[in-house]
Formats: C-alpha cells, sequence, structure tokens
C-alpha cells in the first residue's frame, strides 16, 4: 500500500467513526479535506525526498563504478603502450621478422604481467599475426573495421565483445597502434577478459547492493548478460528514464546503468514514516473533536435562527396580506405594527414620518414605548437629531441597519436610553408611496448582530408590501375620484355587452344614467360599420392587450353626431373577454384637424400645380383626403341653367351631369339648390341638411342617391370676375359652421389667386421669350446675331466631334456697300441688308447657320460635311450663295444697287478645335483674299491655302 493510499484509508475511517447524517459530514468535509490535502502533499513531498536520496546515491554509486572500469581500461592500454615501447628496443625500431632476443623480451615482459593471457604482434593491416604468444592462425576471424578507436587516444583500438575458443571465456579485443615515419606500423593486441572487466570486487561493499549493468553504446548490448550468456537487451532509450540511472564510462563506449527499485525507495521512505503518521493522525483527531464542538454549537445557532426566520416569514406574509386587503392607511400601518411585535418579537415597532417642521411625527407604534418618551428625532442632517438612523434613511432612501448601539458612535445621543430599556440594535427601512419615500419603518431588538442577510431581505420585502399597500389605496381613493370627475367616458365590456359606465359616459351620449348597461355597444355608434370597425380591433386587443381607435363616430340620442378616440384595455387579471374602454370626445378638434387638412391640401394644390387643369383638379383631390367632405367638384352654371363641371373628386361626382335632368326652371323652385344660389346670387351659400331641404324638389333622388347633406358652394374669382363655383359636400349634416365657412371662402380664395397667379405667370413668360428671341437676334435682317453664334458655334463644334464630322466657319464681308450707303443713304443700305439676309438664309440647307455681326459682316456656319470631301461639299452651297447677289438689289424706287461677297473659310478640326479660333482664322482668310481682289479666281478663299507670312487680320 502506498503512504497515500494509507492516508486517506484513516481519513475514511474517521468519517465512518462520527456517524453523523449526511448534511454534519458534509459540515466537516471542509476542514478534514484541507488536512487530508496537507497530509498528502506532505507524505508526497517526503516520499520524492526518498526518491531523490535513493537516485543520488544510486548516480553517486555508479559513476564510481564507471570510473573503476575507466581505470581498468587505461591501465590496460599504458601496459600495452609500455610492451610496444619494450618491442622497438634500443633503436626504436620493429621490423620482422622479430628476433630470438626480440622474443624473449617479450616473453619476459608477459611473465611480469600474470594478467595478459594472450598478446599478439599484428601486421599493418590489424589482421595478420606476425607474432603470438599462443598457436593461433596467421589471421583472425574479426576485421579490423570492426575495431573503434578510442576517442581521448586515437591510437588505441577497442574491438567487439565475442566468446573466445582458446580462452574459453567473452573478451574484449584491445589494440595500440606503433608509428613508423609517419606510416601506420603494427598492431599489438591482447584480449581482456570480460570477468575481469566487470569485476565488482574492487568497490566498497556498500556500493555492491546495486544491480550494475554495462551497456556498450556502439552495439546497444549489455555486457552483464553478454557474460552470462544472455541475449542483448533494448536499446537505452528504451528504457524508462525515471526508473533507470545513467553513468557513461569517461572516454569510452560504455555505460552504466542502474535499476532502481521500488523497494529500496519505500525502505528508505518508511525509516521515518512512523512518527510523522502518528502527528498527522493525532491532527486529524484533534480536528475532528474540534469540528464536532463547533457543528454542535453552530446547530443550535442554526436552530435559533430558524426560529427567528420562521417568524419573519410568518411577519411577511401576515403583513403582505394585511397590505393587499386593508382600505385605511392608519390601520394598515398600526397592524403591521402591532405584528412586528407579536411574530417576530421586537421590543418596538414604529412608522414616523416628518411633519412641515422636519420633526418626525409617530403614524404608528408598538412595544416598549417608554423609549420615545421626550425624543426628538429630525430629517435635518445638520442636527444631531437628525443623525439617527430614521433621518438618514429619509434622506438616502436606503435601509440602514445598526448591528449594535455600543459600537455606533452616530447613535450616541440614544445609547444610553436604549441600553437602559434593553436595546441593542435597530433598523430603519424607506417606504415608499407614489415612487417617493413617504414614511420610515424601525424596529428595535434586544440583541446585537440580529440582522443577517436572510433578515434583511425578509424586511425589505415588508416595506415593499408596505409601500404597495399604500398605493393600493391611494389608487382605489384616486379611482373613485377619477370615476367621480372624469371628463372621459369609461365603458367596462363584457362580450360586446356594458357592464359598468361613469357618468361621463352617459352624459356624452345624451342619455340617463345607467341607460347603457346590459345595452350592447352597437347602439352607442353611427351605423354598423363603425361598429364593425371596433370589432375588427378585438385581434389587436387580444394580442397586445391595449389598442387606441381615433375618429370615431358615435350617435347621440339628439340625432347629433358625436366624434370619440378610444381606448381600450383588456383586464389580464379577470376573464379575457372583459375589457376597459375610455372614450373622449374629439368631435371639435377632429373637425378643426379635418378643416386645417383641407386648407393644408388646397394649399398644396396651388403651390405645386403648373396649370388650369391641374390647379382645379388637384384641389378638389386634396379636399376629399382625410378630411369633413366626401364629394368636391369646380363647375359653371350656363345661360342655359345647365351645370358644366370642370373638375371632380369623391363619392358620386363622376355623373354629377345627371343633375341637370332635374334643372328645369331651378329659378321657380321654392328652394333651389345651394350651387345654383351661389351662382345666381355670386356669393356664398350653403346648408347644413341639403337632402332634408329637398325634400320636395325634383333632385330629391339624386341628392339622396349621393348622400348630400351638408354642402356649401362659393364662387371662385378671376381677374377681378366670377369664374366658377366650389362646391364642398359632407355626408353629416350641421358641419357648417363660422370657422368652416370662412375655410371654405378661403379655399375658394386660394384658388382664385392662384389662377391669377397662373395668368400673370403666362404673361411673364410669354413676355421673357419675346425678350429672350430679341436679344438673339439682329433687329434689322432678323438674323441671329453675335450672342447667338457664340451660343451656337461650340454645340455645333460638339455634334461634330460626337459624330465624326467637320464644320466649315465662313465669315463673309461685303464689297461695295459703303457706296451703296454713300450714294442712295443709310436707310437704302438697310434694305439692301434686310434683303441680302433673307436671300442668303433661303439658299442654305436645314443643317446650315447664317448671323450677322454687324455693318457688313455675316457669319456662315455649315454642319454635316465629311471630313474626306469637306471642301467640296461647301463649294457647292457658296455657289447658291453667290447667286443671293447676283441680281440687284432694289434700294429705293426705280433704283437698284449691286455689290459682291469676299469669304474666308476655315475647317473643323483641320483648321481648329476652338470657335474663337476659328472665326479668327476664317477672317484672315477674308482679309487675305479682299486683299487681293483683283488678282482672285473665286470670292472665297481657305485658311488652308494662306500662306505662313500672310499678315494678321483684325476682327471687324
Amino acid at each position: 500500500m502506498s503512504p497515500f493510499s494509507f492516508f486517506f484509508a484513516a481519513v475514511y475511517q474517521a468519517f465512518k467513526a462520527i456517524k453523523k447524517p449526511a448534511g454534519v459530514v458534509v459540515g466537516y468535509g471542509l476542514p478534514v479535506l484541507v488536512v487530508a490535502l496537507c497530509g498528502t502533499a506532505v507524505e508526497f513531498d517526503e516520499y520524492q525526498h526518498a526518491i531523490a536520496i535513493i537516485n543520488d546515491a544510486a548516480r553517486r554509486d555508479s559513476q564510481t563504478y564507471a570510473n573503476l572500469i575507466m581505470e581498468r581500461l587505461d591501465t590496460r592500454f599504458t601496459e600495452l603502450d609500455m610492451a610496444l615501447a619494450t618491442l622497438r628496443g634500443s633503436n626504436n625500431k620493429l621490423d620482422p621478422p622479430l628476433s630470438p632476443q626480440v622474443e624473449l623480451s617479450l616473453r619476459h615482459y608477459l611473465l611480469s604481467r600474470p594478467t595478459y593471457s594472450t598478446f599478439s604482434v599484428f601486421g599493418a593491416d590489424g589482421e595478420s599475426i606476425q607474432w603470438s604468444t599462443s598457436g593461433q592462425k596467421k589471421t583472425l576471424d574479426e576485421s579490423f573495421r570492426d575495431f573503434l578507436p578510442v576517442p581521448k587516444m586515437p591510437h588505441h583500438f577497442l574491438g567487439p565483445v565475442h566468446y573466445l575458443e582458446n580462452l574459453g571465456t567473452v573478451v574484449l579485443p584491445m589494440r595500440v597502434r606503433e608509428k613508423d615515419s609517419g606510416n601506420t606500423g603494427y598492431f599489438l593486441g591482447s584480449p581482456y577478459r570480460l570477468s575481469r572487466f566487470l569485476d565488482t570486487q574492487e568497490l566498497p561493499p556498500d556500493y555492491r547492493n546495486w544491480d550494475f549493468t554495462v551497456i556498450d553504446t556502439r552495439s546497444g548490448q549489455s555486457l552483464t548478460h553478454v557474460l552470462h550468456m544472455q541475449a542483448q537487451v533494448p536499446p537505452l532509450l528504451s528504457v524508462k528514464p525515471e526508473m533507470v540511472v545513467l553513468a557513461p564510462v569517461p572516454g569510452y563506449p560504455f555505460v552504466v546503468q542502474t535499476q532502481v527499485s521500488s523497494s529500496r525507495v519505500w525502505h528508505a521512505y518508511s525509516q521515518q514514516a512512523p512518527a510523522r503518521w502518528s502527528a498527522e493522525a493525532l491532527l486529524l483527531v484533534l480536528l475532528v473533536l474540534v469540528g464536532e464542538f463547533l457543528i454542535r454549537r453552530r446547530d443550535r445557532e442554526r436552530m435559533t435562527h430558524l426560529r427567528r426566520l420562521s417568524d419573519f416569514n410568518m411577519f411577511m406574509a401576515q403583513a403582505s396580506q394585511c397590505a393587499s386587503q386593508a382600505n385605511d392607511e392608519a390601520g394598515l400601518l398600526q397592524e403591521i405594527c402591532d405584528m412586528a411585535i407579536r411574530y417576530t418579537h421586537f421590543k418596538i415597532a414604529l412608522i414616523t414620518r416628518p411633519d412641515e417642521a422636519q420633526w418626525f411625527q409617530m403614524l404608528a407604534i408598538s412595544g416598549v414605548r417608554a423609549y420615545l418618551n421626550n425624543i426628538a428625532i429630525s430629517a435635518r442632517g445638520d442636527l444631531p437629531e437628525g443623525r439617527g438612523t430614521i433621518g438618514q434613511v429619509w434622506r438616502t432612501g436606503l435601509p440602514l441597519f445598526n448591528v449594535s448601539f455600543s459600537d455606533n458612535a452616530i447613535l450616541a445621543p440614544w445609547k444610553e436610553r436604549a441600553l437602559k430599556l434593553g436595546l441593542r440594535s435597530n433598523t430603519a427601512l424607506p417606504i415608499y408611496r407614489d415612487g417617493k419615500v413617504w414614511a420610515v419603518f424601525s424596529v428595535y431588538h434586544e440583541k446585537s448582530d440580529i440582522f443577517d442577510d436572510q433578515l434583511q431581505i425578509l424586511l425589505k420585502e415588508v416595506c415593499i408590501n408596505i409601500s404597495m399597500g399604500l398605493d393600493r389605496i391611494y389608487s382605489q381613493q384616486l379611482k373613485t375620484a377619477l370615476l367621480d370627475n372624469s371628463l372621459v367616458g369609461i365603458l367596462l365590456v363584457k362580450d360586446r355587452v356594458v357592464q359598468m359606465t361613469n357618468s361621463y359616459a352617459t352624459h356624452m351620449l345624451g342619455l340617463e344614467p345607467d341607460a347603457l348597461v346590459g345595452q350592447s355597444t352597437q347602439i352607442i355608434y353611427a351605423d354598423k360599420s363603425e361598429f364593425d370597425r371596433i370589432t375588427e380591433c378585438y385581434e389587436q386587443l387580444a394580442q397586445n392587450r391595449t389598442v387606441r381607435i381615433t375618429g370615431v363616430r358615435l350617435a347621440r340620442s339628439d340625432g347629433q353626431m358625436l366624434i370619440a378616440d378610444f381606448s381600450g384595455v383588456k383586464l389580464s387579471d379577470l376573464q379575457n373577454d372583459i375589457s376597459v374602454w375610455t372614450l373622449e370626445d374629439v368631435t371639435s378638434r377632429d373637425v378643426a384637424r379635418r378643416l386645417y387638412h383641407a386648407l393644408v391640401n388646397a394649399a398644396d394644390a396651388v403651390l405645386l400645380a403648373t396649370n388650369e387643369k391641374e390647379i382645379c383638379s388637384r384641389a378638389c383631390l386634396d379636399l376629399v383626403r382625410d378630411t369633413l367632405f366626401h364629394a368636391v367638384w369646380i363647375g359653371r352654371v350656363s345661360e342655359a341653367g345647365q351645370l358644366e363641371v370642370l373638375s371632380h373628386a369623391g363619392e358620386g361626382t363622376e355623373g354629377i351631369e345627371k343633375i341637370n335632368n332635374c334643372l328645369d326652371g331651378y329659378c321657380s323652385l321654392p328652394q333651389p339648390l345651394v350651387i345654383m344660389r351661389a351662382w345666381q346670387e355670386k356669393d356664398l351659400a350653403y346648408s347644413n341638411d341639403e337632402l332634408a331641404e329637398q325634400a320636395n324638389s325634383p333632385c330629391f333622388e339624386f341628392i339622396h342617391a349621393n348622400n348630400w347633406r351638408a354642402v356649401l358652394s362659393t364662387p371662385i374669382w378671376r381677374d377681378g370676375q366670377i369664374w366658377a363655383i366650389i362646391t364642398f359636400v359632407s355626408p353629416q349634416v350641421q358641419v357648417f359652421d363660422a370657422s368652416s365657412i370662412a375655410l371654405c371662402k378661403r379655399v375658394a380664395s386660394l384658388l382664385g389667386h392662384a389662377l391669377d397667379k397662373l395668368d400673370v405667370k403666362q404673361r411673364i413668360e410669354c413676355l421673357q421669350e419675346q425678350e429672350a428671341a430679341r436679344a438673339r437676334h439682329d433687329v434689322l435682317t432678323g438674323l441671329p446675331n453675335r450672342l447667338a453664334l457664340t451660343e451656337y458655334l461650340p454645340q455645333a463644334l460638339a455634334r461634330a466631334q460626337r459624330q465624326a464630322t467637320s464644320v466649315a466657319v465662313g465669315m463673309i464681308d461685303l464689297d461695295g456697300f459703303k457706296l451703296v450707303n454713300d450714294t442712295y443713304g443709310h436707310e437704302a443700305g438697310d434694305r439692301l441688308l434686310q434683303q441680302l439676309g433673307q436671300s442668303l438664309q433661303s439658299r442654305l440647307r436645314q443643317t446650315d447657320y447664317v448671323a450677322r455681326l454687324g455693318g457688313d459682316e455675316f457669319v456662315v456656319v455649315f454642319e454635316g460635311l465629311t471630313s474626306t470631301q469637306a471642301v467640296e461639299q461647301v463649294e457647292v452651297v457658296l455657289a447658291a450663295l453667290h447667286a443671293a447677289i447676283e441680281t440687284p438689289f432694289p434700294v429705293t424706287v426705280g433704283d437698284t444697287a449691286t455689290v459682291g461677297m469676299t469669304l474666308g473659310v476655315a475647317f473643323y478640326p483641320q483648321d481648329g478645335m476652338d470657335a474663337e479660333y476659328l472665326l479668327q482664322r476664317a477672317d484672315k482668310a477674308m482679309y487675305h483674299a479682299k486683299q487681293n481682289k483683283k488678282m482672285r479666281e473665286k470670292w472665297w478663299f481657305l485658311v488652308k491655302d494662306l500662306e505662313d507670312d500672310a499678315p494678321d487680320a483684325h476682327l471687324s
């Protein structure tokens, strides 16, 4: 058994000896476990220490044995070196064959070394025997390749361990090599008996108690096993390191392996164990005795605590029940204090609240009242009377537990009186009402340190229950006051049947008190569609437990319409089909909101529309969207008394022209339609119940079919004259009052202003278009001017770039025009320019462009030219242009005048990429042609034909 198993077994037996219930054993568990762990750690450390001592001893003895083997090998190699020196003789040379004197000397040397059983001289190949003390064959079986040099002496060699038949034992071959003039000479060799090599008798007696194993690291052989004719063992690395001590033989390929047995470790460990185990057992027994004492004392305290906790739980349960049923604040507070004394055995229980002067007044008290005689408690922190637990709780809103009057310096003013009455501790906790600290609950006990965590939690729960009870009482009082004085109707509904109402609900509907109780809720709605609308919301009420519905139409007993907002709440603590509904009368608000929407919608139509038809159409559409009106139209009455509808929107307006079938002789009707009255009187006319007023009218069926109840018509004035009539229709009666009438007039006024503004805008736009045309055309000829040309030419070049075509820009100057002015006058010159401009424009292609720059200068632009044939295409057009001046122009009555033209032409992109640059180049070409007018063959000149030294021209 290991020391650890023994120790844990002892702990287990100690637990069995206690024979306590499971709960008690758990109480012992932690200290016993700590002792067990400490004891285990000590024993484990002692066991490891024993392992370390044994390992150190094994390492020391193994290394001593390894050093002994090293000394034996060093000695044998030294003797071989000495034999080699003896064989060399005086001339330091060993030549075969050996002389009799050398052999005799060698034999004498061997006689002085009885340990040598065989001695041989080998040739330079290390295998051929030159001389030997035994009659061996001339060549050995082993190859010299199997010999390895000793690392520290390269001329020393060790062969493989093997069994030698002539000696009848296992030997370790050893050889030394002699050097002759830098060349390898002879070898001297002798086998080393393995029994002698591994002998341990020279070690001290206490060093021989180990199982030494000598391993040949060259082959992994265990020489100890080989000596006993055993098979090869696994390599060293296959042996567990913690069970083996290795000691290398210095300078040789051998290692001493020593196995450490667990029995040796256990023997070293157990020598000191009895005394230590006795101490640990004694400590465990003492621990068990102390634990038994502590557990018994704790059990007594726990029982006391459990009884106290049971009392507090009873107090909390009774307080909760009292708080949930009480209907009076004073009775609730006094009952709580009495129960605190009755169930929890407090000495004092009180509930207090400060007055206006910030001095606490008792709302309820029970127990030893003498403590509070002549005691003043303040809520102010700057007074000594306000620094106690009650004052602090009132200011901070946090519970405060005083574990002892004796140890709390802050409570010094109350210490002496408290101790005299046997009060050792107290606590104060806040009581809330409506989310704020409303009072302080304080209790006093005869013991110190009585308020542990569980009691603190229970006392906090009691205060929470008191707060909830106060809130409930307050809510009941407030509910009663609200129901009696509420300004909203309240209905308690079950299965769509009214169970209870308040007085305001029946007042809203014009009914007697309790007239709705037991009735279906359908009777309060204006029609079945509203009842169905509310029915659809019950599914949402079931899911979300609340719902709000706006703009519900209700029917009063006097026939008037009532608009109300509904809010429904599903009662979760009652049956699932019970709900509470509040009805808020929003008739005036709804009317105002709808009127406001109508005004805003009409304003939107005015602002966003762009023409007469759109203004009227948008106005009608917007005026029936979420307003009081379900139909709006704009129309006029012809001289024949027929209604002409210009725009309409809403219900029944698609066939409104049908009313013309019953309008014959409308002026003779006792009560003409509202729209006819407004058109005839050119003023606003309305009826809050058109259907009733037209009961005997031929139009009654039409009015009834389209649900015309309240109708208002008002003129739309345009440019100071009546232009049309806008009519508003509502399905409800009594809609039009002063505010709604003002609104309708405002809408008509907005439409009139919008139409006037539209007329002004159209006139201004026409004038602007005319002004823009005049700004871009020459006044005299009507041709585009320089401004129009500067706008047109860059666009023409951009089009040519996109289409990969060419553009020709021609600068024209008239020849002989000054002579016409001087001869016939400037008026004649102007007429010539007018005729010339018309003639040029008529002879150009649709894609060409002509502009007058001023005076007698013109510019022509030819677009859509093919880049490779641009010149030929331009020449065709220029020929047509020249025909425009071949016929003389009539300048005065009976007089005609003739002028000539000079033209310079620049091509895009051949002659330039910029519009201004092309004009400059064309002007330069024109100037060049004008200077050479007598010598030129054509009346135009191309920019590409200009010479480099041609003088620059100026732009006119």
